[in-house]
């Protein structure tokens, strides 16, 4: 039995004053205010010196970092983010590389699951390879411009099983309802989510009968059909994916909060806040391990943005706890908010927040004691001290 004592606890709506945490194992016993848990004898004692224990962080959009992808570096890369608080990642495989890519991708972290530091990743969140090839960094290299194909599809599919947790599709591509009614009957719970799309929102509603539940990167690599006008030029805002989500109570909106807002500006952040609410809001890194330095201008001081070759915004260096920081700094929200939208969301939206994503007895001990600038001190995953 292990103690977390002298902490304030960090609960889905509230915060615990002077709590205390108990685990054996893997599994949290209770969590609570230190006048009501009782301190086995003999148990392992973590003094937290008065920061606050938070749930691990819940990352499913990474690419990996310092060079690395998680596909091809899955232990390497696990153990970064592993260390800065991320108990929970998914493995992203972007359009960059072609069929044979992804199928060596997916056989690279299959061999690693459940391994090492390689156990943060349940499976994976396949940025494409069905998105609009017109949006989204390094667009030149994309491998996915051809039509989809059924032959193609059902390699793909087949190979990552019921680990392809997050499937990345524009709604508007001509024959995507097949791929996703084929990938829903392989996986029935694969969730799909909107990216790199100028979809209407119909076309998008049309996909929540598969499974559809998320936009990649909200207000990023999006665009908008143009109106019906004369010359298509009349000052008329028309409605794409960006629109529908936020209409629709039931699709979360992934948020890359920067700490300049350059992916999605802080007021349209603040914005979408309040649209969305706390419970469809869900923080991610979009962490891109390859990048170039910014161009001239004020992008030379945004030091957690990626770029591409042609200066375009190709993901973010951040790790959550960097994440966490932005967002509050741009809405001003509170720890109880920013770790539903960095833990409980994510894990609702995966459907593993019976095990994961807040402090609850009975929920795996995945575990980080913060300041109140989400600066990491410590990282405890499955009851076992990582920092």
């Amino acid at each position: 039995m292990k103690a977390i004592i002298n902490t304030d606890i960090v609960m889905e709506d509230h915060i615990i004053w002077d709590g205390v945490i108990l685990y054996d194992k893997d599994r949290i016993i209770a969590a609570d205010s230190s006048d009501l848990v009782s301190v086995p004898e003999g148990a392992k004692l973590i003094d937290a010196k008065g920061k606050y224990t938070a749930p691990g962080f819940v990352d499913i959009h990474n690419h990996g970092t310092d060079g690395m992808f998680n596909f091809e570096y899955p232990e390497e890369v696990s153990e970064y983010f592993l260390k800065r608080g991320t108990t929970t990642m998914l493995a992203c495989i972007f359009y960059t590389v072609g069929l044979d890519g992804y199928l060596k991708g997916i056989e690279t972290v299959k061999s690693h699951m459940g391994k090492g530091y390689s156990r943060i990743i349940p499976g994976f969140y396949m940025e494409g390879p069905y998105m609009n090839s017109k949006y989204g960094a390094d667009s030149k290299n994309n491998k996915w411009n051809h039509p989809i194909t059924e032959s193609e599809y059902k390699q793909l599919v087949d190979e990552a099983g019921d680990l392809a947790k997050v499937w990345c599709v524009a709604p508007e591509r001509e024959g995507i309802e097949e791929f996703c009614a084929y990938a829903k009957s392989v996986n029935p719970n694969v969730i799909f989510s909107a990216g790199h799309s100028e979809a209407k929102p119909h076309m998008l509603y049309n996909l929540k009968k598969y499974g559809l539940k998320s936009q990649t990167h909200h207000m990023n690599a999006t665009g908008v059909v143009n109106p019906l006008c004369p010359g298509n030029d009349c000052g008329i805002r028309d409605c794409g994916p960006d629109e529908a989500v936020l209409y629709d109570d039931d699709i979360y909106a992934e948020l890359i909060a920067d700490s300049m807002g350059i992916h999605v500006k802080p007021h349209n952040i603040r914005m979408v806040s309040k649209i969305k609410g706390v419970d469809r809001i869900i923080l991610i890194t979009d962490s891109y391990p390859i990048g170039f330095p910014p161009p001239k201008g004020p992008f030379e001081r945004a030091t957690d943005l990626g770029f591409d070759s042609e200066g375009g915004l190709c993901g973010s260096k951040m790790t959550m706890d960097m994440a966490c920081r932005n967002m509050i700094q741009h809405t001003g929200c509170g720890l109880s908010q920013i770790f539903k939208y960095a833990s409980l969301n994510p894990a609702k939206l995966l459907g593993i927040d019976n095990e994961i994503g807040s402090i609850e007895a009975g929920k795996k001990a995945n575990m980080i004691t913060i300041d109140d600038k989400i600066n990491v001190d410590k990282v405890i995953f499955e009851g076992e001290s990582v920092v």
